[in-house]
């Protein structure tokens, strides 16, 4: 090839570079120009302190350890008895008494005993199979029974109860029910005033509604204390009032008392009840304002309660002295206390707060 020729082909592949440089700075230059400015990197400040966090860092996902919002802690399950030896059994051989006892009141008490509520587990006990009287502790069953029927669908919560006159005027404590309120207040309504004001005329309204009749109620209350294992009760009544002619009372032991304490517990409506320290009874034509009702333990958390207690029930009567079914969470953890027939209400209350003690303090060993 001639060297003229190799010249101008040399001039030619310059010329083709220079342009197709030419092309790339400018689309570089376009590209700069569409940038937004927050998405400039700025430069590195002559500084010993740290760095101000870059726009474009901020901007783009940066990985993160996802941490998961910590659940609401589930009530601690409730024991169910079995066999086991220190553990709440329903396995005993019956040892139900007819005996009318003149008085069942000890010193300091007639018999208590404390359980872990998760595993049934005795923590301590001192008489606890001795009878005794549990006066309203009886409504705890009361309300069993009557929780019993609404998870059986056969009556609600919601349900309005009829008022008759074998309702009103029962005696001791009272929401002072009147057949001119019938239809006012419902299952719900009634179970508060129960658990809450210890009301036995709430107790007789809802046996009739439930069962038709107190008879009927009451022989569904010794049904279910033989289902539970609670060898050493027997029910007369519906809300543990003694009866006037002279026959037995409500009678049991701390033993099936805290076996119905943790049945009763495995309903999640009962610590609700239980637990409350005030509510009222809605107006009706009769009662311009809402009746109080406050609870009778003096346990349940408040300035003056025991840390973590909702429930579960007191008790008095003259021929059973004073008693009370208490339970207290505390880290996780709960425990159920019975006192029975102690000779006044101040000892009850210290004994009981000295048991959940107790059975917390097990528990930590």
């Amino acid at each position: 090839m001639k060297k003229s020729k190799i010249t101008l082909v040399a001039a030619l592949l310059i010329v083709l570079h220079v342009l197709l440089f030419a092309v790339v700075i400018g689309r570089r230059n376009d590209a700069r120009k569409n940038t937004p400015p927050s998405a400039a990197v700025p430069t590195a400040p002559a500084s010993d302190g740290p760095a101000p966090a870059s726009p474009v860092a901020a901007a783009l996902p940066v990985p993160v350890e996802v941490k998961q919002m910590p659940e609401a802690a589930p009530r601690p399950a409730i024991a169910a008895p079995g066999t086991q030896p220190g553990y709440l059994r329903n396995d005993r051989p019956d040892r139900r008494t007819t005996k009318v006892y003149p008085s069942l009141v000890g010193d300091p008490y007639q018999g208590a005993i404390v359980v872990d509520a998760r595993t049934g587990k005795i923590l301590f006990e001192n008489r606890a199979g001795a009878y005794a009287y549990p006066a309203s502790v009886t409504k705890l069953m009361t309300l069993l029974v009557v929780l019993d029927q609404v998870d059986k669908g056969v009556v609600r919560l919601a349900d309005k109860v009829q008022i008759t006159r074998e309702g009103m005027g029962v005696g001791g404590s009272q929401a002072y029910l009147d057949v001119r309120e019938s239809g006012l207040y419902s299952v719900s309504d009634l179970l508060k005033a129960l658990m809450i004001h210890s009301a036995n005329d709430a107790a007789r309204v809802l046996a009739i509604h439930v069962a038709g009749s107190k008879e009927a109620f009451v022989a569904m209350m010794n049904q279910k204390a033989r289902e539970l294992g609670m060898n050493s009760t027997t029910y007369h009544s519906e809300h543990g009032l003694p009866p006037t002619d002279g026959s037995q009372p409500d009678i049991s032991t701390p033993y099936d008392i805290a076996l119905l304490s943790l049945a009763v517990m495995r309903n999640p409506k009962t610590l609700e009840y239980t637990g409350t320290k005030l509510d009222y009874l809605p107006p009706s034509p009769l009662r311009e304002k809402p009746f109080m009702l406050a609870n009778r333990n003096a346990l349940v958390e408040g300035p003056d309660g025991y840390p973590g207690c909702d429930g579960l029930k007191t008790g008095y009567h003259g021929m059973g002295g004073w008693s009370l079914a208490a339970t207290a969470e505390h880290n996780g953890r709960r425990v159920v206390s019975v006192v029975l027939g102690a000779p006044d209400k101040k000892t009850r209350n210290a004994i009981s707060r000295e048991l959940l003690d107790k059975g917390f303090t097990a528990l930590a060993k």
